[in-house]
């Protein structure tokens, strides 16, 4: 089985006119699509439907109940990538709340999951937005322009550069954006990985109930101490490049 539950450390440094760093500990999930109907377990571990962890395919890509899998295969193939298998980095809803400021699709030859074909960056803003940065994967950092608003605090102009290993026993993963007004900010989760069963995940459950939900109180509260601290606010475009597929 190749899905797994890494419990690692978050952290965000943003860096320029203002220094602002931050750290917490969270669960992130790796599931392989394929095994996804092999994983339930009652209702502790559910499928497009109620359960104390569920994984639903509206919380990703095209977000309209479309199965991920089929958004992903569309998408993929459009960079001409076609018969992929895909191990996806996300959080799923816990006791019926999921944000995910980002989820990472790792593409595989389908048959050979050994061979990386290119990964898939799915950025979410709390507007309900998202874009997905597509890289073919030859183990190079390419810049890549901003598509999306996400935080009021950076403009729209300006880059990022991704950075991931492939999620084996450790998995780290490093997001560097660079505005064009000297800032920067760097945001990164290093992880170490335990089986996803089910003493492991109820173990997870048990340590951190409130996971997907302290995301988003811990964006608000952020943003909060970054306004204090007297950073310009950028308003969201009026009309911005939404990529839902």
């Amino acid at each position: 089985m190749n899905s797994t539950i890494y419990r690692g450390l978050v952290v965000h440094h943003r860096t320029g006119g203002v220094e602002h760093r931050f750290t917490h500990r969270l669960p992130w999930f790796l599931f392989d699509l394929e095994e996804l109907e092999n994983l339930r377990v009652g209702r502790l571990f559910t499928v497009n439907k109620p359960g104390i962890v569920s994984f639903y395919d509206e919380d990703h890509g095209a977000q309209d109940g479309t199965p991920y899998r089929q958004w992903l295969d569309h998408l993929l193939a459009q960079q001409g990538l076609r018969n992929l298998r895909y191990k996806v980095i996300c959080m799923p809803r816990i006791f019926g709340y999921v944000f995910n400021p980002i989820s990472i699709a790792y593409c595989y030859e389908h048959g050979d999951s050994q061979t990386l074909t290119a990964v898939l960056y799915e950025v979410h803003n709390t507007f309900g937005e998202s874009y997905a940065y597509i890289q073919k994967y030859d183990g190079h950092d390419v810049p890549t322009t901003k598509r999306l608003h996400v935080s009021p605090f950076f403009s729209m102009s300006g880059h990022y550069e991704f950075s991931v290993t492939e999620p084996h026993h450790d998995l780290n993963v490093a997001i560097r954006y660079f505005d064009d007004e000297g800032s920067s900010l760097f945001a990164g989760f290093k992880g170490t990985g335990i089986p996803f069963t089910k003493p492991n995940l109820v173990k997870t459950v048990v340590q951190a109930p409130l996971a997907t939900l302290g995301i988003t109180l811990d964006i608000h509260w952020q943003a909060l101490r970054l306004w204090l601290k007297g950073l310009r606010i950028y308003h969201k475009p009026k009309q911005q490049e939404v990529q839902h597929g």
